[in-house]
């Protein structure tokens, strides 16, 4: 007689290019996991050339491995582990990034206790602790406005943030607000716009639902966007600040201006053109250039990032989104 397969929980996807040392990391801090059910872990590599995809299958033989012959990007990668995967849920997990021993038993405990969640995120922390921004509001041209001509930095810490959040929230509305709260002193679940891609449940009905990642999104936005299509889809996306996920933010080259070539720059700012393109409309959109072009134009003389600036420009420019 056939055996009979025991259902997948939770499939763990970690989409891979060259990070080998801390996708090791991230793996073990998997596999120590308690009370995970039953738990499939994926790897997908984006054609690393240091060795992650051996180092992956000697260490962790358990897990399975994708490889790519390119670097497809983060949405394509994890739109090709959604289609072997198994789970009731799928766990998007950034190499840089390690679980807490109960991590995945809470992530996954919250979901099936909320059906109307489409995906969920936890709290973010550096190595010391202390919290990440582990939540994002969706951009609009307020929001835009402040993040590029840096009006943000002029509430440094936390607490100051906080405090004007009420003030900005009757000022702009609840986006505006958001994009000022960091969420760090907050202990229930949060119903929220967007959480990151750096640690992200969904729900497998979603992923179907929505056709998953969108692939246009080479890296930066992808998150944003997969979030806003759940809520239009009729899901809710939720903060659950009781589950804490160590996050090495640039360690794998996605974060911070000074750490990143000016091609993955680039390719930040390209990734606001096209969400902007897609949920904003084409007014929106002319003027999140116009935006760029000053914010940028102006930074240019003095900055020693000058070709991903010049390109960022050139792009808003152009009125095309180029790669």
């Amino acid at each position: 007689m056939p055996t009979k397969q025991t259902p997948i929980d939770v499939s763990v996807i970690i989409v891979n290019y060259n990070t080998r040392e801390l996708l090791l990391s991230c793996l073990k801090s998997v596999f120590d996991s308690r009370d995970a059910g039953s738990t499939e872990v994926i790897v997908v590599d984006n054609a690393s050339i240091d060795g992650s995809r051996d180092a992956a299958r000697t260490n962790f033989p358990q897990a399975k491995v994708i490889e790519n012959a390119e670097n497809i990007g983060f949405s394509g990668a994890n739109n090709r582990a959604f289609g072997v995967a198994k789970g009731r849920f799928l766990l998007l997990l950034n190499s840089d990034a390690e679980l807490r021993p109960d991590g995945i038993r809470l992530l996954r405990d919250f979901m099936e206790k909320h059906p109307e969640a489409g995906a969920a995120g936890p709290r973010l922390v550096y190595d010391d602790g202390t919290t990440q921004p582990s939540v994002d509001s969706a951009p609009n041209l307020f929001t835009e406005f402040l993040h590029l001509f840096g009006l943000k930095r002029l509430l440094p810490g936390e607490k100051a943030r906080r405090a004007a959040a009420p003030v900005m929230r009757k000022l702009g509305g609840k986006t505006v607000g958001t994009y000022f709260t960091t969420y760090a002193g907050d202990l229930n679940p949060i119903e929220v716009d967007c959480v990151s891609g750096a640690c992200m449940i969904v729900r497998r009905e979603v992923a179907e639902r929505t056709g998953g990642l969108d692939t246009e999104f080479f890296m930066y936005m992808e998150d944003m966007d997969w979030c806003v299509r759940m809520k239009e889809a009729g899901f809710k996306v939720f903060y659950i600040p009781e589950v804490e996920v160590t996050h090495r933010v640039g360690a794998s080259g996605s974060e911070g201006e000074d750490g990143i070539d000016n091609h993955i720059l680039a390719e930040r700012y390209r990734s606001r053109l096209m969400f902007f393109k897609k949920h904003r409309g084409s007014g929106a959109l002319l003027f999140e250039r116009i935006m760029m072009v000053l914010s940028f134009g102006a930074r240019w003389p003095f900055s020693r990032r000058r070709k991903a600036y010049g390109r960022i420009i050139g792009m808003a420019l152009s009125g095309r989104d180029a790669k």
